[in-house]
C-alpha cells in the first residue's frame, strides 16, 4: 500500500503510478477546498460574534468578490445569533441618506448591513459618508455621537424630526466586492478609508481573497457536497435535476479556462439556463462571461 503522504509531499511525480498521481491531485484539491471552507467559516464565526458582543469593535468589514456567498454567511451569521439588524443592498447613497439611516438605527445592539453599498465614488460626498462612519464606529463603550453638520436640515430631517446631533449605539457592517488596497487607490478618499479599514482602524476585517482557481474549487464543492443546485437550491424551488447539474459541473469544467470566472452566482444562472433554454443554454451562459469570444457565438 502506498503513502499518501510521501506522495502529496513529493515534488517529483514522474515515476508515480496512475493511481498515485489522481490520489496526490485529489488531496490536493481536498485540501484546497477545505482551505477555502475554513476561510468562509472564519467569516460566519467573525460576524457571529460581532452580533453577539456589543463591547467588541462596532464596524466589521467583509470583502470578497461578488458571487461567492459573502451577504449569505454574514446573513446566516445574524439570524442563528438573533440579532436585530437592517439589511441594505445595492444602493447609491447620499450623505443625508446615511445620516437617516444612522438616525433610524441608532438603538443598542442594532446593526445596520451595508451590501454593496457604494463608499468609495471619491468626491466630497463620499468623505462626507466616510466621516459619518468614523464618527458611528468610534471604539468605546459609551454612545457615539453623530452630527450633521450642515447651514440646515435636509427634507429628511425635518421629516421625521431628526436632530442635527444623536447619541448612536448601533453596530454596522460593510459587504463590500473592493479589496483593502482598491480602496487605497482614490488619492482624495485613501486616507479616510485608511482610518476605517486600514492598520489599526475602526473596522475589523474579513477579507476574502479569493482568485480564479479558488471561486472555481468552491463553487464545484458546493454543487457536489453541499446540494447548492439541489437539495439545498436557493435560487429555485425543489433544485434542479440530476442531469441538469451534471451537464453544469461539466460545462464548468470544460469551460473553466475560457471563462473569466466561475462562481456559484454564476453556475446557479447556468442551470436555470439549461433548465429553460436545454437547446442553447451553452451558448448563452458564456454571452459576456467567455474570455476572447465575440459575444459569445463560438457555439
Amino acid at each position: 500500500m502506498y503513502n499518501t503522504d510521501e506522495i502529496y509531499a513529493s515534488s517529483d511525480l514522474d515515476f508515480a503510478t496512475p493511481e498515485q498521481k489522481y490520489e496526490h491531485e485529489k488531496r490536493l484539491v481536498e485540501d484546497h477546498t477545505q482551505r477555502l471552507r475554513d476561510e468562509i467559516d472564519t467569516v460566519y464565526d467573525i460576524t457571529h460574534n460581532f452580533a453577539t458582543d456589543p463591547d467588541g469593535t462596532k464596524g466589521l468589514a467583509v470583502f470578497g468578490p461578488p458571487g461567492i456567498g459573502k451577504t449569505e454567511t454574514v446573513k446566516d451569521a445574524l439570524n442563528d445569533a438573533g440579532a436585530d439588524f437592517q439589511y441594505e443592498k445595492g444602493a447609491d447613497i447620499s450623505p443625508a441618506g446615511f445620516y437617516g439611516l444612522l438616525w433610524f438605527n441608532r438603538q443598542p445592539n442594532r446593526i445596520l448591513v451595508l451590501d454593496d453599498v457604494d463608499l468609495n465614488t471619491g468626491g466630497k460626498e463620499a468623505k462626507s459618508i466616510i466621516a459619518l462612519l468614523k464618527s458611528a464606529t468610534e471604539n468605546t463603550f459609551k454612545p457615539r455621537t453623530v452630527s450633521w453638520l450642515k447651514a440646515s436640515p435636509n427634507a429628511q430631517m425635518r421629516e421625521f424630526n431628526i436632530p442635527p446631533s444623536f447619541d448612536y449605539w448601533g453596530n454596522i457592517i460593510w459587504i463590500t466586492n473592493e479589496t483593502p488596497e482598491t480602496l487605497g487607490e482614490k488619492k482624495s478618499t485613501a486616507k479616510h478609508f485608511d482610518a476605517l479599514v486600514g492598520e489599526g482602524g475602526r473596522f475589523t476585517p474579513a477579507n476574502l481573497d479569493w482568485n480564479k482557481k479558488d471561486k472555481y474549487l468552491w463553487t464545484l464543492h458546493l454543487i457536489n457536497n453541499e446540494g447548492m443546485l439541489g437539495k439545498n437550491c436557493r435560487s429555485r424551488k425543489g433544485g434542479y435535476s440530476k442531469e441538469i447539474i451534471k451537464d453544469v459541473i461539466d460545462f464548468l469544467t470544460t469551460e473553466y479556462p475560457v471563462l473569466r470566472g466561475i462562481t456559484p452566482r454564476y453556475a446557479t444562472v447556468v442551470a436555470h439556463n439549461r433548465f429553460r433554454f436545454p437547446d442553447k443554454w451553452e451558448r448563452m451562459s458564456k454571452f459576456g462571461n467567455a474570455m476572447g469570444v465575440a459575444n459569445g457565438r463560438n457555439k
